[in-house]
């Protein structure tokens, strides 16, 4: 088990102990985690202080900090405030700006300003739901405990020391509802951080998905463009999701990679069209399988086809050789049906940018 685990596991059981009112094993099991936080002195018999800690605990983490505020609170709830004052002193060292340990000496110094004398009187245990309802007085150096639904008459005489120890739990108490102030404050800060961060989250997804819709719209918008600007007789144009596709409807061939009449002049003139346009255009050259031979995989042919083509829309155009990509179809991937049209090319146009 890793060191910060078993300081962890022990803080809670020392917090669960506090509740419970064994103060001794609170403070046993706090000893085990740490050196005391000060010098110990012979301490007093305890007082009644069974309602330690309730509710959420201030400083609910595991390092010194939270150690010596428990250690504070349990010294508080025994009666023992100098050790109290002097593990809050300990607090405001490590951390300065801590307000449950401020609260606590604030409340230790108010005591002892006007105490006679320390020794408790009564044991643990005795008043386990007197906290809520204690109200402690200190006039002129005596003190008169007023208790309220705690099974003792009203204004039932205390004896000093017996008011400090429950003046002590009431300062507890205090420092304890500054502590979860604080906590709630923080929880707080952090869920606004975690908001503002989910929303800017979002805000840039929506951003994203907008400029992802607008590069489609724009792209759609120029692929109609280029298949509007490239529609003409004898070809069959097609624009697809991100190119525009071009089918001769005839076959430009009729042997080898010797261009017709006709599909010199047709290609010259698709040439013509695609001058100016920023594309980039990739030739397909096609071929027909020859009787007993390769029916799969590219053709020699098939490529002189491409090049041949590229040329004459180079010249059609006024096209740098260079815009041009040349390659060959499989031997299976014919455009028509019949074998005289598939002595052809295909065409890729594809946006720029």
């Amino acid at each position: 088990m890793s060191d910060a685990l078993r300081t962890r596991l022990t803080l809670d059981r020392a917090r669960t102990a506090a509740r419970t009112g064994d103060l001794d094993t609170a403070l046993a099991l706090l000893d085990s985690l740490e050196p005391p936080a000060t010098d110990s002195t012979d301490s007093t018999d305890a007082t009644d202080a069974t309602d330690a800690v309730t509710g959420t605990e201030a400083g609910a983490g595991t390092g010194p900090v939270a150690v010596l505020d428990l250690r504070a609170r349990v010294h508080a709830q025994r009666g023992e405030l100098d050790e109290a004052d002097r593990c809050w002193a300990a607090v405001q060292e490590r951390s300065p700006g801590d307000t449950a340990a401020a609260e606590g000496r604030r409340t230790i110094a108010r005591i002892t300003a006007g105490r006679r004398r320390t020794r408790p009187l009564v044991q643990p245990g005795r008043l386990a739901s007197a906290a809520a309802a204690v109200t402690a007085v200190v006039l002129a150096g005596s003190a008169v405990v007023a208790l309220g639904g705690a099974g003792r008459g009203a204004g039932a005489p205390a004896t000093p020391a017996r008011a400090d120890a429950l003046t002590g739990r009431v300062a507890a108490l205090e420092a304890e509802r500054a502590a979860v102030a604080a906590e709630r404050t923080a929880v707080a800060k952090e869920r606004a951080v975690v908001e503002r961060e989910r929303a800017e989250a979002e805000k840039e997804r929506e951003a994203a998905e907008g400029r992802r819709t607008a590069a489609e719209a724009r792209l759609d918008a120029r692929l109609a463009a280029i298949a509007g600007r490239l529609s003409m007789p004898g070809l069959t144009v097609r624009r697809r999701s991100r190119d525009v596709h071009v089918r001769f409807d005839t076959g430009l061939f009729p042997q080898g990679a010797d261009v017709s009449p006709r599909g010199r002049a047709v290609l010259r003139g698709l040439g013509r069209r695609m001058a100016g346009m920023d594309v980039r255009i990739t030739v397909v050259g096609h071929a027909v399988p020859v009787p007993g031979g390769r029916t799969r995989g590219g053709s020699v042919v098939a490529l002189g086809r491409a090049l041949v083509a590229a040329r004459h829309l180079a010249e059609g155009g006024g096209l740098p050789r260079t815009s041009f990509t040349l390659v060959s179809a499989d031997q299976s991937d014919n455009p028509h049906r019949q074998a005289p049209r598939n002595r052809t090319v295909t065409l890729r146009i594809t946006p720029k940018g």
